[in-house]
Order: C-alpha cells, then structure tokens, then sequence
C-alpha cells in the first residue's frame, strides 16, 4: 500500500484519538473505582454512626439491652431504619421469627450476588460493654469483627456495634456489579469516540492534504512547460501563502519564456540584417550590378564590422551573465580615468559638434576599487550612447562628486530625451526607443546591459533619468575606499 500523507494524517490523528480516549478510559475508571469506594465507605461511616446514636438512645430509654434483648422486632427496625428500609407488619413479623429460630442474621434470607458484600443491617452485630453478644452469633470470633463502642451521654461505654470485616470492604473494585456496569459504559462510549474520531479524521485529512494535491498536479503542469498554471486559494494559512509563492513563480516563469522568446527572435533579426545586408551586396558584385570597387569593399567591411560588433557584444554579455567574465581590481582614481576615456572621443564629439563640460574630474579625489578596464569600457559605452543619440549641436556634462563613502559620475545630455515609462527597459538586452535610428547609428543593442553588468560585478549602481538639458541622465554610483588602502 502506497503512503501518502493523507494515510499519514489520518493514522496520526486515529492514534492521538486512541491515546487521548484511552487515557480518559483509564483515568476515568481508576477515578470512578476510587470514588466509588470512598463514597461507599463515607456513606457506611454515617450509617453506623446513626445506628449506634439510636442504639444509645435505646439504652437510656430502656435503662439497659433486657428490653431490647427480648425484642427481635424491635431490633430489626432499628438496623433497617438506620439505611432507610422500616420494615412493618408481615415482612417485620417473618423475619423476627427467622431471628428467633436461627439467630441473628437470619440464615434463611435471600443471599447477593457473588462480590457484592451483603447488606449493612445483616452484618451489624450487637454486644454489651463486656462482649457479651447480644444480637450475632455466639461463637464468631471477635477478631473478625469491627467494633464501634456506644456510649452514653457520660462517655461511658455501655456496649459495641460490630461489623463483619470480611463483608465490610471491597475486595476488589471492579468486581462490584455497579462498578462493572459503568465500566461497560465508559468503555461503550469510548469505542463511540475512536470511531467517531476515526470517520471525522479522514476527511479532515483529505481536506488538509487537498492544498498540496492541487500543489503538486500544478507542479508537475508546469515542470512540463505550462506556466499559465495557477492556484486558486483563498485561505491565508500558509498553504495560503504557499500557493501564492507558487503563482508568482509560475508568473516569473512565464516573464522569463516570453523574454527568452523575444531574445531568440530579436538576436536572429539582429543577425539577419547585416548578413541579408552582407549577402546583397555581394549577389550584386557577382551579377555585375555593382562593381568590385573600393566602395564595395567599403561597404562590405562596414557590415561585417556590425555583425562582429553584435557578435562580441553578445559573447561579452554572455560570459558576465555566466560569471565567467574576469575582474582585475586595483585601487582607480575615477577622475583621471573618465578624463582619459573622455579624451578618446573628443574628436568625435567635435565632428558632431557636441561641445562636452566637465566638473570635478580633475578636483575630486575619487579612489574607487575596480577594475579599470571595465570601468573604461562602461563609459565608453555611455559616451557612445550620448554621441550616437544626441543631436548635433548639442551638448552634455560630465559631472564627479562624492556622497559620503560614494563616488558619483554623472553624464547628462542634451535632447532628443527618452520617455519616463520607457526608462525601466533601457538597460534591457536588444532594447530600443527607436529601431530604426539605432541601426542607422549602428547599435547592437547591447551597451547598456553590458554597461549594468559591469556597474552589478563592481557593487555598484547604474541608474537612468530625464536630464536637465533635455536628454538623459547616467548616474554611476561606486563606493570609496580609504586613502590609506590607496
């Protein structure tokens, strides 16, 4: 038989059952026998005190135990009264003429049950203050007895209520007949309990194993590709919350497909372009349209420099992504090296007429730990990012200030300016505001996600935001180091 948790539960819950329903059996058993018994023993204590108040009483009436010597009705009244049973008339007149005939207590009456002990009035005996028996047999040994002593009111004693010792007390508690019955009781209701419990635990097993059931169908439909699965589950227990954290990680899923889609496809457009643009020209220099000039060779090496360009990119983003990118870090004055790399593309920005302001680059002390070539080429990649989007005659800013223990560069640049929604995907792979101006500029794509790798391998941050000028706004965060570790 296969386990499950349902099976688990149920037998969980039918032993605690058991135990829980054991346990008040027995207790309730061991309680009710001990209760019983006290409650038997107190109840015979007042019975005999009351017998022998009476018996005192008698005394003093009849100045002695002749009278009541010589009247076994008399006597039989008074025992049986004393626990509640006044014998009158015919009933009375027998059992006075059993006494007379047999003695006390009479051997002709009806005998109990087995383990039951007899009647209190049967087993009282009666002697005066010398032991002398009065009511009782005359041989039975005084050893067997319990004696009461009756007093008068001066404290003297004028005789002895006996009691069969043998018959006074429970043997055993469980023998008694009342005992045994309650005990079939406890035990009937009992076994209603343990099958009451067992029918309810089931479905309730059932009921609490249903979450996870429906967990693990949904499970496997998504280990097999399905992330449309979903979890309805109102409860806010933690199965609750479990198949909520369920939802969400199908909803990732799902993001993480249709991104892994888009990439497949943007990737295979972005490597068709230059190639249908590579295979064209080359169709038209065999079929004689175009001739094999410089110009052609111009424009092939053009495009093939794209499709390396693309290439490398993915390559170098694809080693980041797998950790597998190396980091060299040495303490980096900041300052000088985004003066260097700035240095590299003045020319260019000249040729655009991009005039390019700077600000603490040469006066902030900036000491960063990181790798410079990777800091180098993140903003290369920024800057290439203003020349290429910026307008001609347009203008940007090169700003490095620091924060507490952070260094912050910031690159502002004139128009054109990117939407505020469309802010959170700049930093996304193959991602473009405008496609057809970023082929025609000639970018992969690529930059910026590369860029926000390297800010990410150097804890850093790299944000973007609508600049002042009309553009964007990059902000490279790194943290200082102490300038004795400089």
């Amino acid at each position: 038989m296969k386990t499950t948790i349902t099976r688990k539960l149920f037998f969980a819950q039918l032993l605690l059952s058991l135990l829980l329903v054991g346990g008040m059996y027995l207790f309730v058993q061991w309680s009710f026998d001990r209760e019983f018994i006290r409650y038997v023993d107190e109840r015979e204590g007042q019975l005999i005190d009351g017998l022998i108040d009476e018996l005192s009483l008698v005394h003093a009436e009849d100045g002695g135990w002749e009278k009541l010597a010589s009247s076994p009705e008399r006597w039989v009244q008074l025992v049986t009264s004393a626990v509640g049973l006044t014998l009158t008339g015919k009933r009375l007149a027998r059992i006075a003429g059993l006494l007379r005939e047999g003695g006390w207590p009479p051997k002709r009456l009806p005998q109990p049950p087995e383990g039951v002990p007899r009647p209190l009035e049967w087993r009282s005996r009666l002697m005066d203050a010398h032991y002398q028996v009065i009511y009782g047999p005359a041989d039975e040994p005084l050893s067997e007895l319990e004696l009461h002593p009756i007093d008068n009111e001066e404290g003297e004693t004028i005789g002895y209520l006996g009691m069969r010792k043998d018959d006074a007390a429970f043997t055993a508690a469980h023998a008694l007949q009342f005992s045994r019955q309650q005990n079939q009781a406890y035990f009937i209701i009992a076994l209603i309990m343990l099958l009451t419990s067992a029918g309810v635990a089931m479905p309730l097993a059932r009921h609490l194993v249903g979450p996870i059931q429906d967990l693990t169908k949904a499970t496997r439909r998504l280990a097999s590709g399905d992330y449309t699965t979903r979890i309805h589950h109102l409860s806010n227990d933690e199965l609750g919350r479990l198949a909520n954290d369920f939802n969400e990680l199908a909803l990732t899923l799902s993001r993480n497909e249709s991104l892994r889609r888009q990439w497949v496809a943007d990737i295979s457009h972005e490597l068709r372009t230059p190639l249908a643009v590579l295979l064209g020209e080359i169709d038209a220099i065999r079929d004689g349209v175009y001739p094999m000039d410089r110009n052609a060779l111009n424009s092939l090496h053009q495009e093939t420099q794209k499709l390396s360009r693309l290439v490398n990119d993915l390559y170098e983003l694809s080693m980041s992504d797998i950790g597998a990118l190396g980091y060299h870090k040495v303490p980096v004055d900041l300052g000088s090296l985004a003066r260097d790399v700035l240095e590299g593309f003045s020319s260019a920005f000249s040729n655009k007429s991009i005039s390019v302001d700077v600000d603490g680059l040469d006066d902030v002390e900036a000491i960063v730990y990181a790798d410079p070539d990777r800091i180098a080429q993140l903003l290369s990649n920024l800057l290439s990012n203003t020349l290429r989007y910026t307008d001609a005659n347009g203008f940007a800013t090169l700003t490095l200030t620091t924060k507490g223990d952070t260094a912050c560069l910031i690159l502002d640049d004139s128009s054109p300016g990117v939407p505020e929604s469309e802010l959170p995907k700049l930093f996304d792979r193959l991602y473009r505001a405008d496609a057809s101006r970023n082929r025609k500029s000639g970018g992969t794509g690529l930059g910026l996600a590369i860029c926000k790798n390297i800010a990410d391998a150097h804890a850093s941050s790299l944000t973007a935001a609508p600049s002042k000028l009309g553009g964007l706004r990059f902000t490279l965060e790194l943290p200082l180091i102490a300038k004795d570790q400089a």
